[in-house]
């Protein structure tokens, strides 16, 4: 006679063969008190699936696929999104590695400020807490050739192009998006192991950000042309260890299409640098400093431009792309510490910008329940006037909490 609890133990095999092909995932409840877009929506309820597979097909060949289910506002009736993380293949050769498919690459030695970070694009609006939650990958193929065990020669090349999401101001006209229609191409260098790591980069593709020009009137007002400029970007960066300081450094030069600055819709050449120390004092406390600077070149004030209407979209040109002033000064603070047998995590992370004097501060906790089972509590505080970059968000201000379940 069958055993009517028989299919138990081939759920369970399943279950394990998915487990032994490294199965994980999440599930997760969140509010926000606020939207990260620029309007006055409040209180989202949202619920989060995530799952990873890191499949092996052969000891040359493996793989990852990750994808995310969201509801961002449940309690109001939302919609789900589905999005797929990262998909790809790598195969794995003596001497190198290539990876084929979507995929999150990410640039750049500096603390969560990366002027070399162009690869593959982030979701600023997306309502879930982490910096890592913002990342989501590009078509793409990626060779690291190893020339020796500490030189690493790698080549990035994608059919298109991928913009970021950010919330896009209102109160400036129609607004229709020119996407990129050709892909993205980069170079790299990189050297670990000894006491100096650094690497050199070159990226070709488009800015990640849009700026806006004004392409005539319509009934309902000004209409406004959304594009995405052609970029080359040179790159360097570096860090070191003196004792127990870590000092680490990044620079980029981006050259744009506007080469003589007389074009207000297209953002100007600028140069892009990050240098910074963190030291973890006592057990657990990190302190990290990082002073962050731009200097355009062949800068023009969006200010003096006398047609009302253009001046409005020079400044908020301006404002997206840091490039208010000829140079432009700022501090980024992450200061974080543990207890509790390292289940209780508090973190503070502050942007300034000195030049136009506006801040985010976003203060943060963790704590662990069990080894499965996280909450989070935090808020994101914007300051400075309307016409500055972290001023204009202002209304996104707000707590958040997270609920999280791991396996």
């Amino acid at each position: 006679m069958a055993d009517p609890g028989a299919p138990a133990p081939r759920l369970d095999r399943t279950w394990q063969g998915l487990r032994d092909q490294g199965l994980s995932g999440s599930l997760r409840l969140d509010y926000f008190r606020s939207s990260k877009d620029l309007d006055d929506r409040t209180d989202f309820l949202g619920g989060t699936a995530q799952l990873k597979l890191l499949p092996t097909f052969s000891s040359a060949v493996d793989g990852k696929v990750e994808a995310r289910v969201t509801n961002p506002d449940i309690g109001d009736g939302g919609g789900a999104d589905s999005t797929l993380l990262e998909a790809y293949l790598t195969a794995h050769f003596a001497h190198a590695d290539l990876r084929l498919g979507k995929q999150i690459v990410a640039w750049g030695r500096a603390d969560g400020v990366n002027p070399t970070d162009n690869l593959t694009p982030h979701d600023f609006k997306v309502l879930l807490p982490f910096e890592e939650d913002q990342r989501f990958g590009l078509t793409a193929l990626k060779l690291d050739y190893y020339v020796t065990p500490e030189y690493t020669f790698t080549f990035f090349s994608a059919p298109l192009s991928e913009p970021a999401k950010f919330p896009r101001p209102t109160g400036l006209g129609e607004a229709l998006e020119k996407r990129p229609a050709h892909g993205v191409f980069a170079l790299k260098l990189n050297k670990t192991g000894g006491a100096l790591d650094w690497s050199l980069s070159y990226f070709r593709g488009y800015s990640s950000l849009p700026d806006a020009r004004l392409l005539g009137f319509g009934p309902a007002g000004p209409m406004l042309e959304l594009h995405y400029d052609k970029i080359d970007v040179v790159g360097a960066d570096f860090a070191r260890n003196f004792g127990r300081y870590g000092v680490r450094g990044e620079l980029a030069y981006i050259s744009t299409g506007d080469r003589d600055g007389r074009d207000p819709a297209v953002k100007n050449p600028f140069l892009f640098y990050v240098l910074g120390v963190d030291r973890t004092f006592f057990e657990n406390l990190n302190i990290n400093l990082q002073l962050v600077g731009r200097r355009v070149h062949r800068f023009t004030d969006p200010e003096t431009l006398t047609n009302p209407i253009e001046r409005q979209i020079a400044i908020q040109n301006a404002i997206t792309d840091g490039q208010q002033d000829r140079a432009s000064y700022g501090l980024s603070s992450r200061i974080s510490n543990k207890w509790l047998h390292d289940t209780l995590e508090a973190e503070i992370l502050v942007f300034a910008n000195f030049t136009r004097h506006n801040h985010f501060i976003r203060p943060m906790l963790t704590y662990a329940f069990t080894d499965h089972v996280k909450g989070t509590v935090g808020a994101e505080y914007y300051t400075g006037a309307d016409e500055t970059f972290f001023g204009q968000l202002k209304r996104n201000r707000g707590a958040f909490a997270e609920l999280r379940y791991g396996f």
